[in-house]
């Protein structure tokens, strides 16, 4: 049974944003990130996880425009050494392959291992393990926790991205009658969330005509960023 994250999803639904999970998710991330500027970039076991997986683009970049920089300089280093025999070869393979069928298949084999050495990444891992934890957490608190459903109900349920991972979990961690009717209720709360997200973001784009004078109200101001949440995912500070 993956471990409960009881305290921080009751924190993430007292946020009341678009999707907790976001919430959890960019929490789990940049602590995630503050660790790798700190002792951890050179503990022994997190070097030969690195040194396998390495970073994707996305947490390369926001690695880089910290301040640890020789840091990463270490692990991208010993990362690159133990990569550069497999590099080679693809990309040796790509090179050689000439233009039949079966040289294809051989180079399109290459191309594959370059990509997944592109979009293997050490922090996506954790923070894959810890959405599986997250989301067994909500469904453990919707399903034994007498007061959640309502703390549930009163939500504006998940991001596009999110409510599918909810929606994958359900069946394979809840009974068969209990999954259904947490899909029942989820659904219903992404269908009110986007019709008042779509009232909220009308009532935007009247704010700026000259002839309204009203600053808006707070769901007004900031329908922009709560439905690009709701759309991408991730945290829209936009006013």
């Amino acid at each position: 049974m993956p471990k409960l994250e009881i305290s921080k999803v009751h924190d993430a639904y007292e946020d009341a944003g678009e999707c907790p999970l976001c919430i959890l998710h960019e929490a789990a991330e940049a602590t995630y990130l503050r660790s790798f500027q700190h002792s951890r970039v050179m503990e022994p076991n997190v070097r030969v996880q690195t040194n396998e997986t390495g970073f994707c683009p996305d947490h390369y970049g926001k690695l880089y425009r910290a301040e640890n920089k020789l840091g990463l300089g270490l692990v991208v280093h010993t990362h690159l050494q133990q990569k550069i025999p497999q590099i080679r070869a693809a990309l040796e393979r790509i090179a050689e392959a000439g233009t039949g069928r079966r040289s294809r298949q051989s180079a399109a084999e290459a191309e594959a291992t370059l990509a997944s050495m592109r979009d293997r990444c050490f922090i996506c891992d954790m923070l894959r393990t810890d959405g599986e934890r997250y989301a067994f957490t909500i469904l453990y608190l919707w399903s034994r926790d007498a007061e959640f459903p309502a703390r549930f109900q009163a939500s504006h349920g998940f991001c596009m991205g999110h409510f599918l991972q909810m929606l994958s979990a359900a069946p394979k961690l809840l009974r068969p009658d209990r999954a259904q009717r947490w899909i029942d209720e989820a659904v219903a709360l992404q269908i009110k969330s986007f019709d008042s997200l779509e009232r909220d973001l009308l009532a935007f784009t009247q704010l700026s005509r000259s002839e309204n004078s009203s600053l808006g109200s707070e769901a007004e101001r900031t329908a922009l960023g709560r439905t690009l949440q709701k759309l991408a995912g991730g945290r829209f500070r936009l006013a």
